[in-house]
């Protein structure tokens, strides 16, 4: 069997992600610009010396990551005012219900800068909704940690007790679950600059002007607003909470209906990852079209559907870091598959990591972007090593070992790989996920299907009944199955969260057995 991993670019990706971090305590713009172009001019006469030009190279892309991260952090600092002000603004994402507040992103029209919104609960607030037009007359502020400045913040400017409640419900909850939590980093790395506490009287549904937003922000928003119909459509099947909570999650990207049971279950369960849009869901959506679209004849037009679909698709559930890594991926996969050529997953996988980063740098501190890259990271690692320790020609007669043999391959290598993250954000690991995964997998390819053909069926209505009555049984069959899985001994184990030297050393670990694993397997011939 021979074993051929082709990644140039997963040491540019390394020495990126390097660069970002370490451009969190490098605070000389201008230094690192002259360093790194002095290195590249080192590097023009290294052209005989390979090795130490590859070495510099990667330096300069250091030094960059350094540079692209401050240039980050320097657009995102706004100078608020200090006093109450009128805002225009336009809501980007559903609302979330809290109990005293509702939570609103929205997007200012004439700044471009996104903000959260912390509305005081009222019968008009409740009924806010993705794209409609806001006045705010509020005291906008930069997002910090600390409780008491945020606090001193609000009161200042005679904010309501609701405001500050909220606020010290918000940050006790944060304190709990993590002490290392970073809620100012982690709201940079979703492109926020602002927040902000509303009263009742302080804010009033107004005609908001959007021409200044770009394209893609003005696409985003008529996607969203899109996908709000269509959670409106699943709101019409009158199911219960929890069976609706989930499908609006898995389909949707909508995680606001989800109850703190089912959170738990699924959290428990190692299967929060159901939950949350990923590779896996694009994957199961690229097949189902591949299907429809399987034309041998026109094949690069079947592709640019396909691609286009996929672009879509992840328009309507928000562009989130995981469900863009997919898509941009898959494209590649797509776009080479035409001229028959190689696609290098881990090349590729490379190459998303360092566009993205590139575009937005904070965007490493996103935990759903290092869970998901991670992950995917371990799955193609494990499939080029493992894959075939099991002969094919043996799994090829016996299609059920197959199948059982590629569930555990994708679960066992995926969890893994993201033990040591989860430990780290979350402190806790679940030892039965891979059980979880036998079922999950398919159910969740069966929810996912019959939830297209349900809302591409609502013209008629007995066809999409019969379609909705299937969904919520494989939903609630999958909440059930997974409320078992909780239910076994040790299912799940909490723990201290780990520290970011013990997460690195146990990847470093992790690395070096693998190693020495390749090294066993080819001294006995298994692998070339």
């Amino acid at each position: 069997m021979m074993l051929r991993i082709e990644a140039p670019l997963l040491p540019v990706a390394i020495a990126l992600i390097v660069g970002i971090v370490i451009g969190e305590w490098i605070k000389a713009p201008i230094v690192v610009f002259a360093a790194m172009a002095g290195i590249l001019i080192i590097t023009l006469f290294l052209r005989y010396h390979p090795r130490w030009q590859t070495t510099t190279i990667l330096i300069c892309v250091t030094l960059f990551g350094c540079i692209i991260r401050q240039y980050q952090e320097n657009n995102m600092k706004v100078c608020w005012p200090e006093y109450p002000a009128e805002w225009q603004a336009v809501v980007i994402d559903e609302p979330i219900e809290k109990t005293k507040t509702m939570t609103v992103d929205v997007l200012l029209a004439n700044s471009r800068q996104k903000v959260r919104c912390h509305i005081a609960k009222s019968n008009d607030s409740q009924e806010i909704s993705v794209g409609d037009g806001l006045i705010l007359t509020t005291h906008i502020h930069e997002i910090r940690n600390k409780t008491s400045n945020l606090h001193h913040s609000t009161t200042r400017q005679d904010s309501n007790k609701i405001a500050s409640d909220h606020l010290k419900q918000q940050n006790h909850s944060k304190n709990q679950n993590h002490s290392t939590f970073d809620y100012q980093r982690f709201m940079a790395s979703r492109g926020f600059t602002g927040e902000a506490y509303v009263r009742p009287f302080d804010w009033d549904w107004g005609i908001v002007d959007i021409s200044h937003l770009s394209r893609i922000e003005r696409l985003r928003l008529r996607f969203m607003t899109y996908r709000s119909i269509l959670l409106k459509h699943i709101q019409e099947w009158k199911l219960d909470k929890a069976t609706e909570g989930v499908i609006k999650a898995m389909t949707l990207g909508d995680r606001s209906d989800l109850s703190p049971t089912v959170k738990t279950t699924y959290t428990q369960a190692g299967a929060s990852h159901i939950l949350a849009l990923s590779g896996m869901h694009l994957t199961i959506i690229f097949f189902i079209i591949n299907l429809l679209m399987n034309w041998r004849k026109a094949e690069l037009i079947s592709q640019a559907i396909i691609v286009t679909t996929l672009w879509a698709y992840a328009l309507l559930v928000g562009l989130s870091p995981s469900v863009t890594r997919s898509a941009f991926m898959i494209s590649v996969y797509a776009l080479l598959s035409v001229g028959y050529r190689d696609s290098a997953p881990i090349n590729t996988l490379s190459f998303t990591a360092i566009v993205m980063l590139i575009i937005n740098p904070l965007a490493l501190y996103d935990v759903s972007f290092q869970l998901s890259y991670v992950a995917v990271c371990a799955i193609l690692l494990g499939n080029s090593f493992f894959k075939k320790v099991i002969p094919i020609e043996w799994l090829m007669n016996h299609r059920i070992v197959k199948w059982i043999w590629g569930i555990t391959l994708v679960s066992l290598a995926a969890q893994i790989g993201t033990a040591p993250l989860v430990a780290y954000h979350f402190g806790v690991f679940n030892p039965c996920a891979l059980l979880a995964n036998f079922f999950l997998i398919p159910l969740a390819t069966l929810t996912i299907i019959l939830t297209i053909l349900a809302l591409t069926t609502i013209w008629f209505p007995w066809l999409s009944d019969l379609f909705v009555l299937a969904l919520s049984f494989v939903v609630k069959t999958m909440n059930h199955l997974l409320q078992l899985v909780t239910e076994i001994p040790y299912s799940h184990l909490n723990f201290e969260p780990f520290s970011v030297v013990l997460t690195l050393f146990i990847y470093i670990l992790m690395g070096f057995a693998f190693i020495l694993y390749i090294k066993y397997l080819k001294m006995h011939c298994i692998i070339k």
